[in-house]
């Protein structure tokens, strides 16, 4: 008979997937309580660190440990919470990612919390070519381990060389996030999936995080090299 410790990485996703659904019903009636609460917040966070790595045993130990202690919180008087389960909530953002900066790690962020699962769509190296005229710093299985390994993302994937949106319609997306550069059209792009028959959200991160781009940083190493070689 199959257990949970048959597949305790399947069960960690769902555990933090509720978990977090349960969060958005949250209300903090002690604020004697916020010591409590942000140490439980830590262990979720904990656990998702564990699901990352693949340490799916410690990471159902840190999640439970997170639910405890909100429960007695609950018990005590001091938050309300409702547990529930939550449906999955697909997210999925795309980029070159090539050279990955603290822009990139908000960006995936702030995607993340828009659903459960981040999926993230890595730009071929072809399509790179096409689009900018020069190749990628990093080749785009190298681009696609980096992103692989960020916390936030659930999976990544290769894009396609042909069809860009190829690749949403394989993982039905519930949300499409843009980065604020992104020249795509929100209302066009979820007419376009409609059209293929996906019924997804496009959302927009408003605003840049500092002054970070790739290109930017790479136009930095140059100036670099020029000033440290004597070109």
């Amino acid at each position: 008979m199959e257990t949970w410790l048959s597949d305790p990485c399947k069960r960690l996703e769902k555990y933090i997937a509720n978990f977090e659904a349960s969060l958005r019903t949250l209300r903090v009636l002690d604020s004697t309580a916020k010591k409590v609460l942000d140490l439980a917040l830590r262990y979720l966070e904990d656990s998702k660190y564990f699901l990352g790595k693949g340490d799916c045993l410690t990471g159902l130990v840190t999640i439970s440990y997170a639910e405890g202690l909100l429960d007695a919180l609950r018990m005590m008087g001091a938050i309300e919470i409702e547990w529930i389960r939550a449906e999955e909530l697909r997210v999925v953002v795309a980029g070159s990612f090539d050279i990955v900066h603290p822009g990139h790690i908000e960006f995936l962020r702030w995607a993340s919390n828009l659903g459960n699962k981040l999926f993230v769509i890595v730009a071929r190296d072809s399509t790179y070519r096409r689009l900018r005229g020069i190749e990628p710093a990093m080749n785009e299985v190298d681009r696609l381990r980096v992103v692989s390994s960020i916390k936030y993302v659930y999976d990544a994937v290769l894009g396609s060389e042909h069809d860009f949106l190829e690749p949403l319609e394989r993982l039905k997306p519930h949300i499409v996030a843009l980065g604020p550069d992104q020249r795509i059209d929100e209302k066009d792009l979820e007419e376009e999936l409609l059209r293929r028959g996906i019924r997804a959200k496009v959302v927009r991160m408003r605003s840049r995080v500092g002054s970070y781009s790739s290109t930017s940083i790479k136009r930095r190493i140059l100036e670099l090299y020029r000033l440290y070689a004597g070109v």
